[in-house]
């Protein structure tokens, strides 16, 4: 997951040529929604024990007809296991435990064993309104070459004095057509996997999540900016709803933070390096604009108030990121869907 760094970009910055589009969001009909698809909801976990019930509990009371709520289970232990055993008798639910290590191995898994168009996803932290699938599925529906959608990300109840929770917010719906006129929300990314959703042809198209970024993986963090940018490269565009959200509940305190900050620049800039070597040379400027959001501003904000800049080690991560990204070759074994037979822990 991309940590939400708390820097917006000033409104005449260097991506303010975005197409904003709020009439093209509509509310499915009743006929509509009687012929709303099969959907896919996928919960990658990893030793989150107890605390993953709320989440399945809130997705399980979801309103929506037809859909499958898959979990794959990366946990070292048995912890989470026993806690998603008081759901095995619905049938909407279907556990599966492997013994990978990172989050884009265990969404790739996921996306190998269903079948269905769209798959939604949240993190195992997370809680989900009763309409958050069907409010996900409306612009698929509407807009065809749509092939993602994002949605709010909002704290759960936290003392703001020992830490924070990780958010996405946006007021007003956003439509990215292509590449050229990528936006943000943050100043880093349009929206956060704690409330994605994909056209699986779209992943299947180029080649999955890059098993070398998000949790557990070399680069730490940013699968899903790395997806984002590379579907909008392949052609598909990118929606920002803003009528439905999930609540997030991972609290990581300030010192915490710090670290979580650098990893995700890592992650970042890497992104921005791997697509500057694929020629996609218009990230250079998006690249530009994330190393003024999140390291120019805030040293200028502290200059101002006669401080010496305190958040400069982020250039650090940022370049090296991109140094990265840069030098590691795009190859093929990163981007492909897994082989499930030689993944999977043994049933």
């Amino acid at each position: 997951m991309v940590y939400n760094i708390v820097v917006a970009l000033p409104s005449a910055s260097i991506l303010s040529t975005h197409h904003l589009r709020s009439d093209l969001y509509k509310e499915p009909s009743p006929r509509v929604h009687q012929e709303m698809p099969a959907i896919t909801v996928l919960i990658c976990t990893c030793n989150r024990g107890d605390s993953v019930r709320a989440t399945i509990s809130s997705v399980l009371a979801n309103t929506y007809a037809n859909f499958k709520l898959l979990i794959i289970d990366q946990s070292s232990d048995q912890r989470t296991a026993h806690a998603v055993a008081q759901f095995c008798g619905d049938r909407h639910l279907r556990y599966i435990h492997t013994n990978t290590c990172g989050k884009s191995w265990a969404i790739n898994i996921g996306l190998s064993l269903t079948t269905t168009e769209i798959v939604i996803m949240t993190d195992d932290d997370c809680e989900v309104p009763p309409d958050w699938i069907a409010k996900m599925v409306a612009p698929f529906l509407y807009h065809p070459q749509v092939g993602i959608v994002f949605c709010n990300v909002a704290a759960g109840p936290h003392d703001s004095l020992t830490g924070f929770i990780p958010i996405s917010r946006r007021s007003h719906p956003l439509l990215i057509e292509d590449l050229a006129h990528w936006q943000t929300c943050d100043g880093v990314n349009i929206g956060i996997g704690a409330g994605m959703a994909i056209r699986r042809s779209v992943a299947k198209a180029i080649g999955g999540f890059d098993i070398r970024f998000g949790p557990g993986a070399h680069f730490h963090s940013a699968e899903d900016l790395d997806f984002s940018l590379h579907a909008l490269a392949a052609g598909y565009q990118i929606y920002r709803t803003t009528v439905v959200g999930v609540i997030h509940y991972g609290f990581r305190t300030y010192a915490d933070g710090r670290q979580l900050t650098h990893r995700s620049l890592f992650g970042i800039g890497a992104v921005y390096g791997q697509l500057l070597r694929r020629g996609y040379w218009i990230c250079l400027r998006y690249y530009v604009a994330t190393f003024i959001a999140v390291v120019v501003v805030p040293a200028l904000n502290d200059l101002i108030h006669s401080q010496l800049p305190r958040k400069l080690g982020r250039a650090f991560w940022l370049i090296r990121g991109l140094v990265e990204g840069l030098c590691a070759p795009p190859t093929s074994h990163t981007r492909e869907f897994i082989d499930i037979p030689k993944v999977l822990a043994p049933s």
